[in-house]
């Protein structure tokens, strides 16, 4: 790959950086260099992601390279006898120390919103020089348990306790071979592993994946990681995350002020309590009728009956606080000041001195109830996981920290709607201890939710530079303006930087679209966003517009009530049947199973080049992390300003924190510019959706005429305010239809068309492998009455026609298609022309797998079709097929080219003395040992020992396999000289 001098490091990018990619990794170095922290906005489309990775691993691998000298110094100096001497034990010592902190190198975590673009991280770096670094990614035991009884529960809460109940009890047999296995070379091997491969190498090898990644931390150069571990102060404890010395790079990171805010807020409802009080209840009774030994077998407890009448006696006081609060505004909750939370805990007893020792209880009753559940039908402990994480955040915030605390945060009580997840009052209340007490539920007193609300991301951010980072890097498509996000995360940035987009201007084309065909102003604000003719103006204009835009067309609601609006209005007056003429429509879904098929069926409209439709929300999933590169997405029409809810409570309290604590000096928005940021960075979002690559092309579409504002303009990223020019103004839709359809035909004409993403391999070099599977195969529509033989025939026919996506097709595929086996009657001839008339392009009498009765086959049929470059003059003239018969070919399963050399330097060497003689295996070793310190003479004497050690047809997938294993300078040559060899060959 291509080395690159930047901030005097050695950077290795997969081609030449472009100047905005080149000015990007400069800041990063800088950042990594001085310890300092950068906030980089780069468009989504410029490599950033890819930058990120290069730069910063570029700087670890030299730092890496600069303390192995130092190492080798401090080995010469330790000569023979010198070790008797206090320094060649203060030598040790340093040695010693050293290795265990890494030498002082830092090490990086990456960290982004979601495990998808933590994915496609990983897949950018597999495309580095930097793929041997050693990396690890850590999940939930929901992606990566194995265990088939934790996954059979319901809920990542439940996985989790009964995973932690297992381990307690050493009943996990995963778990258990952790430490024996964790240095497979599989775990450890060179090739990246993200949550799919771990969880297929834990599945292989019989180890717990989820432990295994957190065994790989120490030694990793990179870990990658969801938001929430780094975060959250309980996900890291829980996973066990130093941050000391570390660099912290945040992806993705144009929603992490809420992240931050999100991850210190928490929230306690009068029926999680009622719930709480009712679990307590039934674990006392089983104490009391001594039946808990039936449940949890012989050993002892590790809570007393004695602590369960405490904990009751706390949640009864804390439900009568609860019930004592008074709401005065019923339809929107109250608010009071963060100090009453603290007063409210106060008062059932829960304080800083004894938080621990009662989280820690709940922890044990939660996996006493997990045991119990398989037994009985009672509640697994939420309720208990719930009042946890409550007392975990409220009294995480130690005491010298209260008087921010109080200016942080905001309690706000509201009523709970009843029949949500409250348990219904049976029978007479019964006295004493084992009642379940006087609960809100059977009181006239409305339940209430306590909500204790964070408003300052950077109180967050202040525990996180607390854990001595090293350095913090802030970086997304769209965080611009800049002061404002770092004031409100209160952070020293060193480095900050707004790259332009790495597009030229004739690939974009920007409007703001102020009127629809019929003159009517499109504006979706609170009062315009009822009206029939704006609604009705705004459907003509998406049915113009995509009968102009080739192949994807994405359409971005403000939310989802104003979503289902349109498309209610659109399929009464028939503008949505309109616009299905031109393209088919897709609709954002909100179930994760619904998403997937909706958006394979979305690309696949798009290959089919019928072209699609793709209507969805701000802030949703689609706006969010998914990519429409090409032919996918090339226009994008932004449909209003997707503000917060106005009369929400959070919304109201967060403008109102910062219209108290905003100064001159500190530089926070107000209240009303970052209501308005926050919409506007949605929609930044959702138009970087579009231009995904240096040779990407696209139009954005603003069809709000408040987008013409000033202080909308101002907030827009920075390239999009480029193409607008200083005074953007609200073009007629005339000029902008006929620009438009000048733009594509122009694009199309002198813009790179994407290539196609597969062809079909060619003929000859296709066969059907037993384990092979038949591509998708479509329901079929039965006949009422249709017997189960016919069906079964039936169905195993359509997957002989569906043939196309293995080429070639068996003797046995065709007997078991005409619904017989190999050896019994023959089938009708007419039935075998029909066969042949379908599109399948070879018949294959000779079963490449070998059986007790198989006969060697002669011939394999193949079907040759003739392409016209013109038409046929009639739809009723019949094209000539032809069929040639070629010798048998016979395929052996083990052939060396279905091989793969093992990727496991071990498992490689292991393979290669087992098939070349000891001589071979000994000249073989010493031209590797003399090419990994020598020089180009020496990589010339390994390649004359390889093609002839490994010269033979069977050993060519080591010889290939070799590649992995060169240096990067020498990899093209490698390949030269590979190619060559098969020439002569």
């Amino acid at each position: 790959m291509p080395e690159s001098l930047i901030a005097g490091i050695p950077v290795h990018f997969p081609f030449e950086p472009y100047p905005v990619q080149r000015a990007y990794m400069e800041k990063v170095i800088q950042c990594l260099r001085d310890g300092t922290n950068g906030v980089l906005e780069s468009p989504t489309g410029t490599g950033k992601t890819l930058s990120l990775l290069c730069s910063s691993l570029a700087w670890i691998r030299t730092r890496q390279s600069e303390q192995q000298q130092q190492m080798l110094k401090m080995e010469k100096s330790d000569l023979p006898g010198q070790n008797d001497t206090p320094g060649g034990d203060l030598s040790e010592l340093a040695k010693t120390v050293g290795r265990a902190n890494n030498w002082g190198v830092p090490k990086v975590i990456y960290a982004s919103r979601t495990h998808s673009q933590l994915g496609q991280a990983m897949r950018e770096l597999k495309r580095t020089a930097y793929a041997n670094m050693r990396s690890v990614v850590l999940g939930s035991r929901d992606q990566l348990c194995i265990h088939p009884e934790v996954m059979r529960e319901q809920g990542n809460s439940n996985k989790t306790n009964m995973c932690k109940l297992r381990v307690h009890s050493k009943t996990c047999s995963f778990q258990m071979r952790v430490e024996s296995r964790k240095d497979h070379p599989d775990l450890r091997g060179p090739t990246i592993m993200d949550i799919e491969d771990l969880v297929k190498v834990g599945q292989r090898l019989k180890v717990c994946p989820y432990f295994a990644s957190r065994e790989l931390v120490a030694q990793a150069d990179i870990t990658f990681m969801p938001y929430n571990y780094l975060l959250d102060p309980k996900a890291r404890k829980a996973n066990k995350i130093e941050l000391g010395n570390t660099i912290v790079i945040l992806d993705e990171a144009h929603n992490i002020e809420k992240i931050c805010e999100e991850s210190a807020s928490v929230q306690i409802r009068s029926s999680d309590v009622a719930m709480a009080i009712e679990d307590v209840t039934h674990v006392m009774k089983v104490f009391a009728s001594g039946e808990s030994q039936d449940m949890g077998g012989d050993e002892p407890k590790d809570f007393t009956l004695d602590d369960l009448t405490l904990l009751k006696e706390m949640l009864l006081e804390l439900e009568k606080a609860i019930d004592a609060i008074v709401v005065d505004n019923t339809a929107e909750g109250t608010t009071f000041p963060a100090s009453m939370m603290y007063e409210l805990l106060g008062k059932a007893n829960f304080t800083h001195g004894n938080c621990a020792t009662i989280v820690s209880l709940l922890d044990k009753l939660v996996q006493y109830l997990m045991v119990a559940s398989q037994q009985m039908s009672i509640r697994k402990g939420g309720t208990f996981t719930m009042l946890s994480d409550l007392l975990t955040i409220v009294f995480g915030n130690k005491m010298e920290m209260m008087s921010k605390v109080y200016a942080s945060f905001k309690v706000h009580v509201q009523v709970e709607e009843p029949n949500k997840g409250q348990p219904k009052q049976q029978g007479a209340k019964q006295q004493g201890w084992l009642s379940k007490g006087t609960t809100s539920i059977g009181s006239n007193k409305a339940a209430k939710i306590v909500n204790f609300w964070c408003f300052n991301p950077g109180f967050g951010m202040e525990q996180l530079l607390n854990t001595q980072v090293r350095s913090v890097i802030l970086t997304s498509g769209t965080l611009a303006p800049l002061k404002p996000l770092i004031a409100e995360l209160a952070i020293p940035v060193a480095q900050h930087l707004e790259n332009p987009h790495i597009v030229d201007q004739s690939q974009v084309y920007v409007k703001i679209i102020g009127t629809g065909p019929d003159r009517q102003q499109l504006i979706s604000n609170y009062a315009n966003r009822d009206n029939p003719k704006y609604i009705s103006s705004l459907g003509q204009t998406i049915l113009n517009v995509s009968r102009i835009v080739p192949d994807g067309l994405l359409v971005f609601f403000p939310s989802y009530p104003m979503l289902n609006k349109c498309v209610d209005a659109w399929q009464a007056s028939g503008l949505w049947a309109d616009i299905s003429s031109k393209k088919p429509i897709f609709l954002e879904p909100r179930g994760k199973e619904q998403f997937t098929s909706t958006m394979e069926e979305f690309y696949q409209a798009i290959r089919d080049s019928k072209g699609a439709v793709f209507m969805a929300v701000c802030r949703g999933k689609v706006s969010e992390g998914l990519d429409f590169a090409d032919r996918n997405g090339r226009a994008v029409i932004i449909t209003g300003l997707p503000f917060p809810p106005l009369k929400d409570p959070k919304v109201i309290l967060k403008r109102r924190y910062l219209e108290t604590n905003r100064t001159r000096e500190n530089q926070l928005l107000s209240g009303q510019e970052w209501y308005n940021l926050d919409a506007t960075r949605a929609v930044n979002q959702a138009i970087g959706r579009v231009i995904r690559h240096r040779n990407d092309y696209g139009a954005i579409l603003l069809c709000d005429s408040r987008f013409k504002d000033a202080s909308q303009v101002q907030q827009l990223s920075k390239w999009i305010r480029g193409h607008l020019g200083d005074r953007p103004q609200c073009s007629p839709f005339g000029p902008i239809v006929r620009e438009l359809r000048q733009f594509f035909k122009n694009a199309e004409a002198n813009m790179k068309q994407p290539e196609e993403r597969e062809s079909d391999p060619p003929l000859e070099t296709v066969c059907k492998i037993a384990d092979e599977p038949l591509g998708a195969i479509p329901k079929i529509k039965r006949e009422p009455g249709s017997s189960s033989t016919f069906k079964e025939a039936n169905e195993t026919a359509i997957k002989v026609e569906m043939a196309n996506s293995i080429k070639t097709w068996t003797a046995a595929d065709y007997a078991s298609a005409a619904g017989r086996k190999l050896g019994g009657s023959a089938p009708n001839a007419m039935d075998f022309m029909s066969r042949l008339d379908s599109n399948v392009s070879s018949i294959d009498f000779n079963c490449c797998t070998a059986s007790k009765n198989d006969s060697t086959g002669l011939v394999k049929i193949h079907k040759r079709e003739r392409s016209s470059p013109t038409p046929p003059e009639s739809s009723s003239q019949v094209a000539k097929k032809r069929y040639k018969l070629v010798e048998n070919i016979k395929v052996e399963p083990s052939s060396s080219q279905a091989k793969e050399a093992p990727e496991s330097r071990t498992d490689f060497l292991r393979e290669l003395r087992s098939l070349v003689s000891q001589d071979q295996f000994r000249r073989f070793g010493k031209a590797l040992l003399e090419y990994k310190s020598g020089s180009v003479e020496s990589f010339q004497a390994l390649m004359s020992v390889l093609l002839e050690v490994l010269a033979a047809p069977k050993m060519r997938y080591m010889l290939v396999g070799m590649r992995r294993y060169l240096k990067n300078e020498h990899k093209a040559e490698f390949d030269l000289r590979l190619a060559k060899h098969e020439k002569v060959r």
